[in-house]
């Protein structure tokens, strides 16, 4: 299309009435698609970057939410009405939050990099994937820790454990499978840069 803008001003012309490369004349359903084409492409930028500042709200109020809560949990604990493992939860509940707010910003630094290339990769999403397999980790440690056994049946405990176990498997095998796939195509993109 720009040539065609070019060749117009040279000759005095309209675009669509500009000859093209080999003698064709430009149809006005060009300049529609062109022009439906360039409103789709702001739309697109435009919701884009609401996504992002919806992403930007979101971090800021789950950040003010984990120190929240965090602060609360070691009042109970300083005034005396938590018990160790429940300052161990809060502090173990404070990284898990944390770690939601790094995924959040990850999908954002996505978002922004999309605004600024129109180009997606598929980099932050695998380090997406180990920051949240990462906090499930956690989250499994941190249960297995401070629960008792004190209202629980043998029966139901040796279940609950079994299930945790596999939850821990399945979530250390995805951060192993990413790290691999990220060191993958960490070689494939140097080998393909000139």
């Amino acid at each position: 299309m720009d040539y065609d803008k070019l060749r117009a001003e040279k000759l005095g012309g309209d675009a669509h009435q500009a000859p093209l490369p080999g003698g064709h004349k430009a149809e006005p359903e060009d300049a529609i698609s062109g022009f439906s084409s360039r409103w789709l492409e702001r739309a697109d930028s435009v919701i884009y970057a609401i996504v992002g500042a919806s992403f930007l709200v979101g971090a800021l109020c789950a950040l003010v939410y984990s120190f929240w809560t965090f602060g609360t949990g070691l009042n109970n604990a300083i005034g005396g009405s938590s018990t160790a493992g429940g300052v161990a939860d809060t502090i173990i509940q404070f990284v898990s939050d944390l770690l939601l707010v790094l995924i959040i910003m990850e999908v954002l630094g996505t978002v922004l990099h999309y605004l600024k290339s129109h180009a997606t990769s598929l980099r932050p999403f695998l380090f997406i994937g180990i920051v949240s397999a990462t906090r499930s980790i956690l989250s499994i440690g941190a249960r297995l820790s401070i629960s008792g056994t004190t209202d629980i049946t043998k029966a139901q405990n040796v279940i609950e454990f079994r299930n945790s176990m596999i939850e821990l498997g399945v979530s250390a095998a995805v951060v192993l499978a990413l790290g691999i796939t990220i060191k993958l195509l960490g070689k494939l993109i140097e080998e393909e840069a000139p």
